[in-house]
């Protein structure tokens, strides 16, 4: 009888402990986080971001603590914040300065297409906000989902994504961007290369001949495949610039850069662009 009266006892003691409670003043270092973070309503708890950080356009209101090559400890200290966010890739040096400090850190990897509804639900748990994030990461995979059953079995076209120039820089295998290439029914030549963002020349282009070239950049960084008006793309008039933050950072935007990019891919696919 004793026995189970203090059972009982210990279990309403932890019953009635109070939960932690969820942090109230939120750094985001990354601007896909900072955007993922407003997804899934944590937008009110953040007290500053890093200086790429700038959607939605609440985020001009908020303190700039960092840049893609430091973090301004003293200002970061001063807002007392509970929990920085930041992305794994690349950041170890930034997450050990941090934690030599004692701040509470949260590192998220995001590499890969179905990464986005899990970074969402991992922020979602340390936020306080669960059940928004895991219906908004539901939504996220079955609108995937469908895309994929759309455009993944359509005739591959065969295309140049030129991320960057000078110098001219694509993307490959390992990048999120190379699987929605794929989704779409793209064709990149250069998916295999060994590295996810390799640089390459415009000799290995122009052999590979692509009817689609590509862009996030100023659409004037398509001008240097002028020069070839036998280049396939260029004979076509296939040169396209894309929206660069749809794509390039995986929020639940991505969803509509890959839409953008699958109907581009298909424009290039029809009859009359041949």
């Amino acid at each position: 009888m004793r026995i189970t009266t203090t059972l009982s006892s210990l279990l309403f003691l932890l019953l009635s402990l109070p939960l932690p409670a969820a942090p109230q003043r939120i750094v985001s270092l990354t601007p896909h986080l900072t955007e993922q973070l407003f997804a899934i309503g944590a937008g009110a708890q953040l007290v500053a971001v890093d200086e790429a950080s700038d959607w939605p356009a609440q985020t001009a209101q908020l303190p700039k603590v960092a840049n893609f090559q430091s973090i301004n400890l003293e200002r970061l200290l001063a807002l007392k914040p509970d929990l920085v966010v930041l992305w794994a890739s690349g950041s170890e040096r930034q997450v050990a300065q941090l934690q030599a400090l004692q701040i509470p850190t949260l590192t998220v990897q995001s590499e890969h297409l179905a990464d986005l509804p899990a970074n969402l639900r991992q922020l979602g748990q340390a936020t306080g906000h669960p059940d928004r994030a895991d219906a908004l990461a539901q939504q996220l995979t079955q609108q995937l989902n469908a895309l994929r059953q759309q455009y993944q079995q359509q005739p591959p076209v065969r295309l140049l994504f030129q991320l960057w120039t000078p110098p001219l820089t694509t993307v490959a295998k390992g990048s999120w961007i190379q699987e929605a290439i794929e989704l779409c029914g793209g064709d990149n030549p250069f998916a295999d290369s060994p590295t996810p963002y390799p640089q390459i020349n415009q000799e290995a282009v122009l052999q590979a001949d692509p009817v689609l070239i590509l862009t996030p950049q100023d659409a004037s960084q398509l001008a240097i495949w002028q020069p070839w008006p036998n280049l396939a793309a260029v004979r076509r008039h296939q040169l396209v610039r894309i929206n660069p933050d749809r794509l390039q950072r995986l929020t639940p935007r991505t969803l509509d850069g890959i839409r953008e990019l699958c109907q581009v891919i298909a424009d290039a696919r029809a009859p009359h662009s041949h």
